[in-house]
C-alpha cells in the first residue's frame, strides 16, 4: 500500500507543534529559546524528517552553534517525538536553518529602496 501524503503532512505538523514546544521550553539548552521551527519536511515513508528552523540572532557563529547544539540533543529529541506514542518507529531527524525568511527579507529591503514610502 502506498502512503498517503497527507498523512506524512499530518505528521510533519503534528512533529512541528511537539518538537517546537519542547524547544521553546528550552530543551535542555538556553539557546534553543530563541529558535522557531518554521516547517518540517517528511519522508513518504515517515522514516526521516528535516526540521527547517531561524533565530532570533542572524548570526552566522549564533546558526551554526545552535545547529551543533541541536545535532547533540538529536536523541533527547528523538526520545520526545517518541512519546507522542503517534508513530510505530521514531524518524531519524534532521536540524537545517531556514533561509527562505532571510531571502524574504532581503527582497522587501530591495524593494522598499526602490519603492520609498511617500510623505503625503
Amino acid at each position: 500500500m502506498k502512503p498517503s501524503p497527507h498523512r506524512s503532512q499530518r505528521v510533519a505538523r503534528e512533529l512541528q507543534k511537539r518538537v517546537g514546544l519542547w524547544l521553546i521550553r528550552g530543551g535542555g539548552d538556553d539557546r534553543f529559546r530563541s529558535l522557531t521551527v518554521t516547517r518540517v519536511r517528511m519522508s513518504a515513508d515517515l522514516s526521516f524528517a528535516r526540521f527547517y528552523f531561524v533565530l532570533d540572532d542572524t548570526d552566522p557563529q549564533a546558526v551554526t552553534e545552535v545547529v551543533a547544539a541541536l545535532e547533540a540533543a538529536r536523541g533527547r529529541i528523538r526520545h520526545e517525538i517518541g512519546k507522542s506514542g503517534t508513530l510505530r518507529q521514531v524518524p531519524e531527524i534532521r536540524f537545517e536553518y531556514d533561509t527562505e525568511l532571510e531571502s524574504v527579507r532581503r527582497v522587501e529591503k530591495l524593494l522598499a529602496t526602490l519603492n520609498p514610502p511617500s510623505d503625503g
